[in-house]
């Protein structure tokens, strides 16, 4: 493993990890109505919807590509399926206000309406933004390895969220603005692993 690789590694992880800390000031609070009461809500501004799945689909994206960088491996377009996944769920968190308080919210997304409400609501289309940004990634490894599994589950995912989201554009666009621009991002800095 390189040196050039381990420093481009650490470097993607710290710019990934940044984006998704700087969302934590930003993202607006929408918890279960049990938990209301004991989550620090954060009102939504005129751009927090549209900062917040930008900035969480940039985040996924280099933490996965800063990953295997920092590791020396080759990427394969497989594990770059992780980068929606985990986009998804820590864009869920953050506005469903398990981020800021887990004991409070945790308990009341066990309900079932209280969760059917909040997959509906501002944390799933803000989710499901983050899904769609981040399936740029592994259509791109995998158009470039020609991995025709991964090609179709990225895809796959892309359609479930544009579906899934319709009802929230603005969300659809921004994360797929980042998750291409993280993509593009890799494509310049680690051609090794991103480009053919």
């Amino acid at each position: 493993m390189s040196l050039r690789s381990r420093l481009l590694g650490s470097a993607l992880l710290v710019v990934g990890v940044a984006a998704l800390a700087t969302t934590v000031s930003v993202t607006p609070t929408v918890p279960p109505e049990s938990a209301a009461d004991s989550v620090s809500l954060i009102a939504p501004t005129p751009y927090s919807f549209v900062v917040t799945p930008l900035l969480v689909a940039v985040g996924a994206v280099l933490l996965v590509g800063g990953a295997a960088a920092l590791a020396g491996v080759d990427l394969s377009a497989r594990a770059t399926l992780l980068a929606p996944a985990v986009g998804g769920v820590a864009a869920f968190a953050l506005v469903a206000g398990v981020v800021a308080a887990p004991a409070a919210t945790l308990p009341a997304l066990a309900e079932t309406d209280a969760l059917a409400t909040l997959l509906t609501g501002p944390p799933g289309t803000v989710a499901t933004g983050v899904v769609a940004g981040g399936a740029v990634a592994p259509i791109v490894r995998a158009t470039t390895t020609e991995d025709t599994a991964a090609l179709l589950a990225g895809s796959v995912l892309l359609l479930a969220a544009l579906a899934a989201g319709a009802s929230d554009p603005v969300s659809l666009v921004t994360g797929g603005v980042g998750g291409a621009a993280a993509v593009g991002l890799l494509w310049a800095v680690d051609p090794e692993r991103w480009r053919p």
